[in-house]
């Protein structure tokens, strides 16, 4: 009995111990936009994929170089011209910093700030549109595991209003997207 305890609190403190090793976290979430601009946009689905590296690791904090990869669908568009609507979807790539703190607590918040494009395709013509964007927003990761957390987040993908059939007005619009999902860390 005593050798079996022994071997259970030795693989414990592996599995424990290789959560702080770990450099890499890999988050897909799901969740919602709402989409404020000039014109009254809706809300739509959103999907997010965030592969993260590790680069700094300062107990009380950790910055990483993340990549988010955000798609919306079902965008509509209402154009004040009655009658017209506009299809379209999105997707979002900017790189950024992230900076978490109390990486070790059970709860640990985070900031991100980063610079990218983002792709706007509308369904009814095929037409697409390019735009820069700037995100910025907080989440909170929950652990499950050393390995595994569940994830929420609110972001703001501040870009460039799209260019698609209905003319919108020069400008900037707020793609803000409330989420949630799981990390894999290794």
């Amino acid at each position: 009995m005593k050798r079996y305890v022994w071997w259970l609190a030795l693989i414990f403190l592996s599995a424990v111990g290789s959560g702080f090793a770990q450099r890499n976290e890999v988050g897909a979430t799901v969740g919602g936009q709402l989409v404020f601009g000039s014109y009254d946009m809706g809300y739509s689905g959103v999907f997010q994929f965030n592969p993260a590296h590790r680069i700094l690791n300062a107990r009380l904090a950790e910055a990483y170089v993340e990549v988010p990869l955000a798609w919306s669908f079902n965008d509509a568009n209402i154009d004040p011209v009655p009658g017209l609507r506009d299809q379209y979807s999105a997707f979002y790539v900017a790189p950024g910093l992230k900076l978490k703190v109390l990486p070790q607590f059970p709860v640990s918040p985070y900031g991100f700030v980063g610079v990218g494009l983002a792709r706007f395709h509308d369904r009814n013509t095929g037409d697409a549109s390019y735009a820069s964007v700037v995100d910025y927003g907080a989440g909170l990761d929950w652990k499950l595991a050393p390995f595994l957390s569940v994830r929420t987040e609110l972001r703001d993908y501040n870009s460039g209003a799209p260019d698609l059939a209905y003319p919108l007005p020069l400008g900037r619009q707020q793609n803000v997207m409330a989420t949630i999902g799981v990390v894999a860390r290794f």
